[in-house]
């Protein structure tokens, strides 16, 4: 007996050992052992700056830059090919532009460049006539004189995807033409302005260095903290109460006009690049362990309450992956599995603004928290 009392005790040593050594990690129980681990808010900020803000940004100018290329393509040699691939690099630029909602504040609100780049609904009427007009659409024209709906991404995909879209394939469509690169090459310098607004230049220092915390005059990081979260409650709640919960009914009657959506049904996938700023806002840049989130400066307080906001982040992109199509056709087809998405995201809600909010100190005004129960 006594070598199986000595196995034991080796046993035993080793288990202790082992919790030791996850104790020394600092592990919360969210599978993520460094999220406990001390670090300021100026590192918070820093990284979400230099490794999700800004890098994002610049995606969605490139992208943006690649759909003006391939429109410039497209019109100079219409053909079925050029067409799919002008679609295509649509979606990526609208793709990248709907990372960034997650953080709009700064440069991009500054300028009131949702306007110029994505203002939802757009006017189906106002674009069909400015299209048949027979006047030429610019660059100015756009910019200067055009509402807005009628300009932007939304613009755009009514002329590349809806009715009359396949006259693109041919010689035949030089009003279309004429407006679709018009309207990506004022998307495209929007976004480059929004993006230069957080770099800045030789001459004039830019928003990073502001919100970061890295130039002599800088926001206080309790404030700059403050803003990031609450871009997060706003745009969850909007996509919970005034988008999901809209849709489906929840308070009023159905309403899938409530759902920004259009001829290219990229509903569920905006949904999905939503959810990837917010989770990189909170939890630091994908695919980065070194990134740090607001989650971080959560986790050092409360490891309970950051779980939580790491589980209804998981939860919402589980959700999201059980839809099958655009939003508005699983409402018809499957509403149950939107149900699940709008429930996810009300739990999501319910973290945000309640716990975290309370354990950063960060006050949000009643519009924002609207609807938490």
């Amino acid at each position: 007996m006594r070598p199986l009392r000595c196995a034991s005790a080796l046993w035993m040593l080793g288990l202790a050992a082992a919790l030791l050594t996850l104790a020394a990690c600092g592990g919360n129980g969210s599978g993520d052992p460094g999220r406990t681990k001390s670090v300021s808010r100026q590192d918070v900020l820093t990284s979400l700056t230099n490794l999700v803000i800004v890098p994002r940004y610049r995606q969605a100018a490139d992208a943006m830059g690649r759909l003006a290329d391939s429109m410039e393509t497209l019109c100079s040699e219409p053909n079925a090919a050029a067409l799919e691939n002008s679609r295509s690099d649509w979606r990526g630029a609208r793709n990248t532009w709907v990372t960034t909602e997650a953080f709009r504040f700064g440069p991009a609100m500054d300028r009131r460049s949702q306007s110029l780049v994505d203002w939802r609904p757009v006017s189906v009427e106002r674009i069909d006539n400015a299209l048949s007009g027979g006047d030429v659409v610019t660059e100015e024209i756009v910019r200067q004189f055009m509402p807005a709906t009628q300009r932007g991404i939304g613009a755009m995909e009514r002329l590349l995807f809806a009715e009359g879209s396949n006259s693109l394939t041919t010689q035949g469509a030089a009003a279309r033409c004429g407006y679709l690169m018009a309207l990506t090459a004022v998307a495209h310098e929007e976004i480059e302005g929004i993006l230069h607004g957080w770099e800045g230049d030789d001459e004039s220092p830019g928003y990073a260095g502001f919100f970061d915390g890295s130039t002599n005059s800088s926001l206080h990081p309790r404030v700059a903290e403050a803003e990031v979260v609450r871009s997060l409650v706003f745009l969850v709640r909007t996509i919970a109460n005034m988008r999901l919960g809209a849709a489906l009914g929840v308070d009023a009657e159905p309403d899938l006009m409530a759902i920004p959506s259009g001829a290219a049904g990229h509903s569920r996938e905006d949904l999905s690049r939503q959810l990837l700023g917010i989770s990189e806002m909170y939890r630091g840049a994908k695919g980065d362990p070194q990134a740090l989130g607001i989650g971080h400066m959560v986790g050092q307080s409360s490891p309970e309450v950051d779980n939580r906001m790491t589980a209804a982040i998981a939860s919402a992109s589980t959700a999201v992956d059980g839809v099958d199509g655009s939003l508005e056709l699983a409402i018809a087809a499957n509403p149950q599995s939107v149900r699940n998405v709008y429930d996810s995201f009300k739990e999501m809600q319910l973290v945000l603004n309640t716990e975290v909010v309370s354990v950063l100190g960060v006050t949000v005004g009643f519009s924002d928290t609207d609807g938490d129960s």
